[in-house]
Protein backbone atom coordinates (compact mmCIF):
# COMPACT_ATOMS: atom_id res chain seq x y z
CA UNK A 1 0.00 0.00 0.00
CA UNK A 2 1.42 3.20 -0.98
CA UNK A 3 0.94 6.47 1.40
CA UNK A 4 0.76 9.85 0.56
CA UNK A 5 3.24 12.47 1.97
CA UNK A 6 1.02 13.75 4.10
CA UNK A 7 0.79 11.10 6.51
CA UNK A 8 -0.95 8.12 7.03
CA UNK A 9 -4.08 8.24 4.28
CA UNK A 10 -3.80 5.77 1.99
CA UNK A 11 -3.63 6.72 -1.88
CA UNK A 12 -5.87 5.09 -4.43
CA UNK A 13 -6.18 5.06 -7.73
CA UNK A 14 -9.41 6.06 -8.52
CA UNK A 15 -9.70 7.63 -12.05
CA UNK A 16 -11.85 10.74 -12.09
CA UNK A 17 -14.28 10.42 -15.18
CA UNK A 18 -14.02 14.42 -17.38
CA UNK A 19 -16.21 15.80 -19.39
CA UNK A 20 -15.28 15.92 -23.22
CA UNK A 21 -14.49 19.45 -24.40
CA UNK A 22 -17.64 20.45 -26.92
CA UNK A 23 -17.21 21.90 -30.60
CA UNK A 24 -16.19 25.51 -31.13
CA UNK A 25 -18.86 26.93 -32.94
CA UNK A 26 -16.71 27.87 -35.67
CA UNK A 27 -15.37 24.31 -35.97
CA UNK A 28 -19.35 22.91 -35.64
CA UNK A 29 -21.46 21.75 -39.04
CA UNK A 30 -24.18 24.21 -40.17
CA UNK A 31 -27.41 22.70 -40.71
CA UNK A 32 -30.08 23.99 -42.90
CA UNK A 33 -33.55 22.57 -43.57
CA UNK A 34 -35.06 22.81 -46.96
CA UNK A 35 -38.70 22.30 -47.07
CA UNK A 36 -39.85 20.76 -50.48
CA UNK A 37 -43.36 20.12 -52.11
CA UNK A 38 -44.75 16.93 -54.39
CA UNK A 39 -46.77 17.45 -57.14
CA UNK A 40 -48.07 14.45 -58.63
CA UNK A 41 -49.72 15.05 -62.35
CA UNK A 42 -52.21 12.27 -62.38
CA UNK A 43 -53.26 13.29 -59.59
CA UNK A 44 -55.83 10.45 -58.64
CA UNK A 45 -55.59 11.20 -54.51
CA UNK A 46 -53.95 7.30 -54.22
CA UNK A 47 -51.03 7.26 -52.13
CA UNK A 48 -47.86 7.23 -54.35
CA UNK A 49 -45.28 5.02 -51.76
CA UNK A 50 -45.51 4.47 -48.21
CA UNK A 51 -42.21 5.54 -47.75
CA UNK A 52 -41.68 8.62 -49.78
CA UNK A 53 -39.10 9.93 -47.56
CA UNK A 54 -36.94 7.38 -48.16
CA UNK A 55 -37.07 7.01 -52.08
CA UNK A 56 -36.51 10.73 -52.27
CA UNK A 57 -33.26 10.21 -49.50
CA UNK A 58 -32.02 7.27 -51.87
CA UNK A 59 -32.37 8.88 -55.36
CA UNK A 60 -30.62 11.86 -54.11
CA UNK A 61 -28.06 10.01 -52.61
CA UNK A 62 -27.75 8.18 -56.20
CA UNK A 63 -27.76 11.36 -57.76
CA UNK A 64 -24.93 12.55 -55.77
CA UNK A 65 -22.50 9.44 -54.76
CA UNK A 66 -21.20 7.75 -51.96
CA UNK A 67 -18.62 10.68 -50.84
CA UNK A 68 -20.56 14.09 -51.61
CA UNK A 69 -23.83 11.95 -49.77
CA UNK A 70 -22.34 10.82 -46.90
CA UNK A 71 -20.96 15.00 -46.41
CA UNK A 72 -24.35 16.06 -47.34
CA UNK A 73 -25.42 13.96 -44.35
CA UNK A 74 -28.98 14.26 -45.76
CA UNK A 75 -31.80 13.57 -43.06
CA UNK A 76 -35.46 13.41 -43.16
CA UNK A 77 -36.90 15.97 -40.40
CA UNK A 78 -40.84 15.66 -41.25
CA UNK A 79 -43.32 15.02 -44.22
CA UNK A 80 -47.02 15.88 -44.12
CA UNK A 81 -48.80 13.35 -46.54
CA UNK A 82 -52.06 15.12 -46.95
CA UNK A 83 -50.48 18.80 -47.96
CA UNK A 84 -47.62 16.47 -49.86
CA UNK A 85 -44.67 18.90 -48.16
CA UNK A 86 -41.87 17.56 -46.26
CA UNK A 87 -38.01 19.05 -44.78
CA UNK A 88 -35.13 17.94 -45.24
CA UNK A 89 -32.09 18.78 -43.25
CA UNK A 90 -28.60 18.98 -44.92
CA UNK A 91 -25.13 20.22 -44.50
CA UNK A 92 -24.95 24.20 -45.48
CA UNK A 93 -22.05 23.70 -47.87
CA UNK A 94 -24.59 20.79 -50.43
CA UNK A 95 -27.93 23.13 -50.04
CA UNK A 96 -27.70 24.15 -53.97
CA UNK A 97 -26.54 20.42 -54.71
CA UNK A 98 -29.88 18.67 -52.64
CA UNK A 99 -32.26 21.58 -54.83
CA UNK A 100 -30.46 20.29 -58.03
CA UNK A 101 -31.37 16.51 -57.16
CA UNK A 102 -35.09 17.49 -56.04
CA UNK A 103 -35.30 18.86 -59.04
CA UNK A 104 -34.17 15.81 -61.08
CA UNK A 105 -36.51 13.48 -59.42
CA UNK A 106 -39.29 13.03 -62.18
CA UNK A 107 -41.22 9.62 -61.48
CA UNK A 108 -41.97 7.81 -58.56
CA UNK A 109 -42.87 4.08 -59.74
CA UNK A 110 -44.88 4.97 -62.58
CA UNK A 111 -46.27 8.59 -61.27
CA UNK A 112 -44.92 11.53 -62.92
CA UNK A 113 -44.00 13.97 -60.17
CA UNK A 114 -42.52 17.13 -59.89
CA UNK A 115 -40.39 18.44 -56.57
CA UNK A 116 -40.22 21.82 -55.52
CA UNK A 117 -38.14 23.52 -53.03
CA UNK A 118 -39.85 25.94 -51.36
CA UNK A 119 -37.75 27.56 -48.54
CA UNK A 120 -34.42 27.07 -47.12
CA UNK A 121 -33.70 27.88 -43.54
CA UNK A 122 -31.15 27.79 -40.83
CA UNK A 123 -33.60 27.41 -38.11
CA UNK A 124 -36.34 24.22 -37.57
CA UNK A 125 -38.95 26.69 -36.75
CA UNK A 126 -38.73 28.80 -39.28
CA UNK A 127 -38.90 25.80 -41.57
CA UNK A 128 -42.37 24.70 -39.83
CA UNK A 129 -43.54 28.23 -40.26
CA UNK A 130 -42.73 28.37 -44.30
CA UNK A 131 -44.43 24.27 -44.71
CA UNK A 132 -47.16 25.14 -43.33
CA UNK A 133 -47.54 28.67 -44.42
CA UNK A 134 -48.18 27.42 -47.85
CA UNK A 135 -50.43 25.01 -47.47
Amino acid sequence: MCYTSSGNLPKTNMTINKRQKTLLPTLKERQRYVVYSIKIFDDTNTPIISRINDYIINECNSLLGIFDAGKAGIMNVMYDEKHRRGILRVENKYVDKIKVCLGMISRIGDKKINIDTIYVSGMINKAEEAMKKGS
